[in-house]
């Protein structure tokens, strides 16, 4: 005689199960299931705060430009400066004329590892494009700036859309469409801490590909492959060549971009480098380069690009 045993059971909730991990337990009471791990209730609560952050994102913003008017209308009664830098009409003006620029430097920040990075990564990504962003704006001499392989509504769009106005940035985005693309191959120079080509001068012929990927080393190594898989060319920042420092030259990506654009602005590899190398690399100038380099010459070589 067979007989059919049945290995799915309806589980009643109960009425008190009100939260999310009251739920999560009543739902996993199948024989032989294993259940999920639940929510903490300090997990629960970073959500709500993290929920509500985001809900009255807009309202602090609008209270702290408010207090910012006040401020100015406040120091121009008594005879103050407005402002210590440039308005930001003048910085708008001055990196959409950089844009229009044939002969501008161009910079693309690599964004095609949306499924390689975990969400809080893909939000540390998304801050250094920020970042990014601010510091080519303020620069005296900012460069044309593209955000490639962006995928549409993924993660990395998702994140980005948070942000309000970033429709209107002076950035090139390319949905769906990587460097390889949108630029000729022979242009494109992809920077990686591997590559055994040193990054001597800047050129405007070039593309310098920047990898926007956050992953804290897990990945070592993979943006370097992907150039080298696609055949394109590769280059490393001159670090060693100019410095000497007590860890590992691996740099962020927005201290990537700070480097070029404090090279594009005219100063020295030694000097940019030291300027953008946080402190605790213990960053020093060679003294090789120093004795080479006379008062009135640089060590920087900018090949082609405007001033």
């Amino acid at each position: 005689m067979a007989f059919e045993i049945s290995t799915e059971s309806t589980v009643q909730l109960p009425e008190s199960a009100t939260n999310e991990e009251e739920l999560l337990l009543a739902k996993t009471k199948n024989p032989g299931e294993t259940p999920p791990n639940p929510l903490s209730k300090n997990q629960i609560k970073k959500q709500k705060k993290l929920k509500l952050y985001e809900t009255l994102k807009k309202e602090r913003r609008i209270k702290e430009r408010e207090k910012l008017k006040v401020r100015r209308q406040e120091a121009a009664a008594k005879g103050l400066p407005v402002r210590t830098g440039p308005s930001r009409k003048e910085l708008k003006k001055r990196t959409k004329a950089s844009i229009e620029n044939p002969n501008a430097l161009n910079v693309a920040i690599d964004l095609d590892y949306d499924d390689l990075m975990h969400d809080g990564d893909v939000a540390k990504c998304i801050k250094q494009c920020l970042r990014i962003y601010t510091i080519n704006r303020r620069s005296h001499n900012p460069c044309r700036l593209h955000f490639t392989g962006i995928k549409e509504n993924g993660r990395i769009h998702n994140i980005l859309k948070k942000n309000d106005g970033w429709q209107n940035w002076n950035v090139d985005y390319h949905f769906n469409k990587t460097h390889i693309d949108i630029f000729a191959k022979n242009q494109i120079v992809y920077l990686t801490c591997e590559s055994d080509t040193v990054l001597e001068k800047l050129d405007a012929e070039c593309i310098y590909v920047i990898g926007g990927l956050v992953d804290h080393n897990h990945q070592k190594g993979l943006c370097h492959e992907r150039a080298v898989k696609a055949d394109l060319k590769t280059a490393r920042l001159p670090l060693s060549e100019y410095v000497d420092m007590k860890t590992r030259s691996v740099l962020s990506t927005f201290h990537v971009f700070e480097l070029l654009v404090g090279v594009y602005e005219g100063k020295s590899w030694t000097d940019a480098i030291l300027e953008t190398i946080p402190l605790r690399k213990g960053a020093k100038p060679k003294k090789s380069k120093d004795l080479n380099c006379t008062d009135g010459d640089s060590d920087s070589k900018v090949d082609q690009l405007p001033r």
